[in-house]
């Protein structure tokens, strides 16, 4: 006798599967009297861009959460994310940043978009993730951990302290200064003095209206197109090239 078979299905509720969620917020303060944007951000994109005649600080801010259950992004987000633009003494103050210590190794970033009127000082302290700067009338002041960071057509000085991660910089009308531990750098069509102190990395400095100093540890260096005088204080190793220059060429011995 053959005993029947029985087939149990069992049906169970389908669990909410993790993924990237996202939420973005919008943000703005009048820049009426406002001479300086300072920006305090953490891990994420920041893309900054002036404009001629506008009359507000605008802000677009995408939160962004890997492996996170989209129920629980507003209560994350209340809980963990420090988001605002406020105004003091004639500075205007964005915050941009995620409180890590009750993360329980959550990713998470924030990819700030930033429109500016033209004529303003930004001074920017920045963790990690790409910078890119275009289209100021005014000093700009950049304090980075990691990450890539491209700036262009800025009329004022130009000063960068970074850790790590590529620089390129275009069409500066006013002096610019490089710290930087490694990685690439690239700076062009520069009218102003130029100052480079790199640990490791090649670098490329060309059509420099104005002198050229540089100390570096290691990587290639590619100097050409300068109108006045190129100092060389440390070569460290790696090739170095020089041409076309119009002034002195001097090597610390």
């Amino acid at each position: 006798m053959k005993c029947p078979t029985v087939l149990i299905l069992v049906f169970l509720p389908v669990l909410a599967l993790a993924g990237t969620v996202r939420e973005t917020k919008d943000i703005n303060l009048s820049a009426k009297d406002i001479n300086m944007l300072v920006v305090n951000c953490g891990a994420g994109l920041l893309d900054l861009k002036g404009i001629e005649g506008l009359e507000k600080v605008k802000v677009t801010a995408e939160i962004e959460i890997e492996d996170f259950k989209k129920e629980g992004l507003q209560k994350f987000i209340e809980k963990n994310v420090r988001l605002n633009l406020t105004k003091r003494n004639k500075r205007a103050f964005l915050i941009s940043e995620i409180q890590t210590n009750s993360l329980n190794d959550v990713e998470a970033r924030i990819n700030i978009t930033i429109e500016t009127p033209k004529e303003l000082d930004v001074k920017i302290t920045d963790s990690s993730g790409p910078i890119s700067i275009r289209d100021l009338v005014g000093n700009l002041k950049i304090d980075d951990d990691s990450g890539k960071i491209t700036i262009e057509n800025i009329t004022g000085s130009v000063t960068v302290d970074d850790g790590s991660g590529s620089i390129i910089i275009e069409d500066i009308n006013g002096r610019v200064m490089i710290t930087d531990g490694s990685g690439f750098i690239e700076a062009a069509f520069i009218k102003g003095d130029v100052y480079i102190t790199d640990a490791s990395g090649d670098m490329t400095i060309r059509h420099v209206d104005g002198n050229v100093t540089v100390s570096d540890g290691s990587g290639d260096i590619d100097i050409s197109e300068v109108s006045k005088n190129v100092f060389i204080r440390e070569a460290g190793s790696g090739e170095l090239e020089i041409e076309r220059v119009k002034g002195k060429v001097t090597m610390r011995e």
